[in-house]
C-alpha cells in the first residue's frame, strides 16, 4: 500500500494508476497534441 494525498491506498489502485499512465503514453506517442497536453517529453515517450 502507499499514500496518495495523505490516504492509503491498496495496490489495486496503484496498478491502476500505472495502468493509465501507461494508456496515456501510449496515446501521447501517436498524437503530439496528446503529448503536450499531458505534460510528457520526447525522452519520456523514447
Amino acid at each position: 500500500a502507499v499514500m496518495i494525498d495523505g490516504k492509503m491506498q491498496d495496490d489495486a489502485t496503484v496498478k491502476q494508476c500505472h495502468v493509465m499512465v501507461e494508456l496515456a503514453r501510449v496515446i501521447a506517442r501517436r498524437d503530439t497534441d496528446m503529448a503536450e497536453a499531458y505534460g510528457f517529453s520526447a525522452a519520456e515517450l523514447g
